[in-house]
């Protein structure tokens, strides 16, 4: 495994170092050996996750990928390992709620509870609590018609549910399903920022992000674990210098290899890198 000290980092102009030019010179097979790069696949992926994050407070995550890469499938996975009724999830899903299958999935596969408005009144809560539930899905009605109306709307109940996440005292994970649109659209800025400048160990923040340059340094820097799915997006590919402790140039390189696999459905899904910066530790997992 390479050592934090012979690692560089992509500095704003690209200029060219020597270790970033040793670097390089070596194939993708040469990167995987001299970095310990292992390859998994998923069901052990998943079984080393849930023995690792047992009886442990939550982390945070980042999530990068192009839509349909399978970044929220991922996710689910991983919560199910992880959250129970003392280490809850609050799940912040923008899509209008006849267009958002996928979490009305999540909501039966993790036993959560769905809602259009935070806070939970005394009854959800109190009802919640004797079901055992794992946590909440946040989503907000939309008129589809009053688009201002329906903007605030999501903005006020998204706030409410990040701000009591980040002041809580028992363990949490806050989950943004779409990043990009809570931190940009939403102008949630200093809400987003804050439980990754100083959450730990109660509020982790789970950050699923789409369009990687529009997103703050402390989306990459924070967490201890980030996942990267495959993505040509050369603009994205820059900010992985954010990441700290591994060469962008090894991070691009790895991806870059990723298998993708087209579904039924017609999407592009592909297999994905785990870097847990202890260590730092990488992992290319399968989509099975």
């Amino acid at each position: 495994m390479a050592t934090e000290s012979n690692l560089v980092t992509w500095s704003n102009d690209n200029a060219d170092t020597e270790t970033n030019d040793s670097i390089r010179r070596k194939s993708r097979a040469e990167i995987m050996r001299d970095y310990d790069v292992r390859t998994i696949d998923r069901r052990t992926y998943l079984k080393e996750l849930r023995a690792e994050r047992r009886n442990k407070p939550p982390t945070h995550k980042t999530l990068l990928g192009p839509t349909h890469r399978g970044k929220t499938t991922l996710e689910l996975q991983e919560l199910h390992e992880e959250i129970s009724p003392e280490k809850q999830a609050i799940l912040l899903s923008a899509k209008p709620p006849h267009r958002d299958p996928v979490m009305n999935k999540a909501a039966e596969q993790l036993n959560l509870t769905i809602i259009d408005h935070w806070p939970p009144s005394m009854y959800e809560t109190r009802r919640a609590k004797w079901k055992n539930k794992n946590g909440w899905v946040v989503r907000p009605e939309q008129t589809l018609s009053d688009l201002d109306r329906d903007h605030h709307n999501v903005r006020q109940h998204f706030r409410a549910a990040m701000l009591d996440a980040y002041s809580t005292k028992d363990p949490l994970i806050i989950v943004h399903d779409e990043a990009h649109k809570i931190y940009n659209v939403y102008g949630l800025k200093k809400e987003y920022e804050a439980p990754l400048m100083s959450g730990l160990p109660d509020n982790a923040s789970h950050s699923l992000i789409q369009r990687g340059r529009y997103m703050p340094y402390l989306a990459y820097d924070a967490p201890e674990n980030l996942v990267i799915f495959n993505d040509p997006d050369l603009s994205n590919q820059k900010r992985y210098a954010e990441i700290g402790g591994v060469d962008p140039y090894v991070v691009i390189s790895i991806t870059k290899g990723l298998k993708t696999y087209e579904t039924d459905q017609g999407f592009t899904i592909s297999e994905f890198l785990h870097i847990r910066r202890a260590g730092p530790r990488l992992t290319v997992v399968d989509i099975t």
